[in-house]
């Protein structure tokens, strides 16, 4: 699988696993591209935070024009909610809101096929956009799916976007923590900043004209966000604020971070899946049908203990495709009565990379057979002749 690499660790010769954007999202280098000095000079002399690279072994992964705009479209997003929030803060008015929440909506909630969703990489400064913008748009997708009305769904893009609003102002060391590492103290410090930043919104006057459903959702979010507890969630929480509790949770999952290692697709849906009393099973199936989970030719691992590659997917159920063992050459359709119960995908494959790898203390116990002695002999025997060849050449030169 494709691995992050911080600007300081690149090296000539690796290949580039996802496009790289400028903020205006202008594309400055394009996937599958082979690193030069010249090349990392440049990338470095642009502040990135990092690239995606692929491995050695690993193919170029196929992509779409529709993706390619995707990821184009989160960078050009993430810079506007910056700025409306950035107004809202210093109480003015956010006028190009409106125009991005329809942008979101006009694009994403009204998709009727999966798409392969490419998340950015992320750093404590610019967390809260980008999440905030890939939430809003796994709740238009959603929301599409489960058939909102348009001011209901804008409502909710709307909530998406501005409820993340008060992690600007919570500090550093708490924002750095990964999820599962946060104490009682830090959820609460979060809560705290966040209600009052919820006040910076003036839900008594309304100057920037909100509806009604947006400050609901936005107020049970806060009640909820974070805090895995089931008993916190009422059977009078709005439609929304569920829809919302599910793509907050999928996203800070799998984000791309700089401080922790992100879950895996299947892992996050697993574990919405499983929390049931928490995340509504119907938004969940939603979700997991809005997001090309196991597309064909994803390399994945088996609860067997074995490897495959999907080459077919089942339609409406992602989790039970047709699957090649890639060590017996034998294909499972996961879908079949007699395997469905028995055989599933367990995770993505961790690596492409099938060689073993032995530290320096292990190599202690290594003793080559006598085959592979000779061998090593008659390699070394022929690189020796080479250098004296090569050394006398050079002396006969310089006489």
């Amino acid at each position: 699988m494709m691995k992050f690499y911080k600007p300081e660790e690149l090296r000539a010769g690796m290949r580039l696993a996802k496009q790289i954007y400028n903020k205006q999202g202008v594309l400055l280098y394009e996937r599958g591209l082979v690193l030069t000095d010249q090349i990392i000079a440049s990338v470095q002399k642009f502040n990135l935070l990092g690239v995606m690279i692929l491995e050695p072994a690993e193919p170029l992964p196929p992509t779409s024009a529709e993706e390619q705009e995707f990821e184009q479209l989160q960078t050009a997003y993430m810079f506007r909610l910056r700025d409306s929030l950035i107004a809202i803060s210093k109480g003015h008015e956010p006028e190009d809101l409106p125009a991005l929440v329809f942008d979101i909506v006009r694009r994403f909630g009204s998709l009727d096929h999966p798409v392969t969703f490419s998340q950015t990489i992320r750093s404590v400064e610019d967390y809260n956009y980008k999440h905030a913008v890939c939430t809003s748009i796994f709740a238009a997708m959603i929301a599409h799916r489960l058939s909102l009305p348009a001011t209901a769904m804008n409502d909710l893009i709307t909530a998406a976007l501005l409820a993340d609003f008060g992690y600007l102002y919570v500090p550093r060391g708490i924002m750095s923590k990964p999820e599962d590492e946060l104490t009682n103290i830090d959820l609460l410090s979060i809560e705290q900043y966040r209600t009052k930043a919820l006040q910076l919104l003036k839900p008594d006057t309304n100057p920037f004209r909100l509806s009604e459903s947006t400050f609901t959702t936005l107020r049970e979010f806060l009640k909820v966000s974070r805090r895995e507890d089931p008993k916190l969630v009422t059977a009078s929480f709005h439609l929304n604020t569920k829809i919302l509790m599910v793509a907050d949770k999928y996203d800070r999952m799998t984000a791309m971070s700089l401080n922790y290692q992100p879950k895996t697709s299947v892992q996050a849906l697993r574990h919405l899946q499983k929390q049931d009393m928490l995340y509504d099973t119907s938004i969940v199936s939603a979700l997991s049908a809005t997001i090309s989970i196991l597309p064909v030719g994803q390399c994945v691992e088996l609860s067997s203990n074995r490897r495959g590659m999907i080459v077919s997917e089942t339609p409406g159920d992602q989790f039970h495709p047709q699957v090649l063992d890639l060590a017996t050459n034998v294909i499972y359709d996961l879908n079949s009565p007699k395997l469905r119960d028995v055989i599933e995908v367990k995770d993505l494959m961790a690596t492409m990379d099938q060689r073993y790898k032995f530290d320096e203390h292990s190599l202690q116990y290594f003793v080559p057979d006598q085959p592979l002695q000779t061998t090593t002999r008659r390699i070394r025997m022929r690189l020796e002749k080479s250098r004296r060849r090569e050394a006398a050449k050079h002396v006969h030169m310089t006489r």
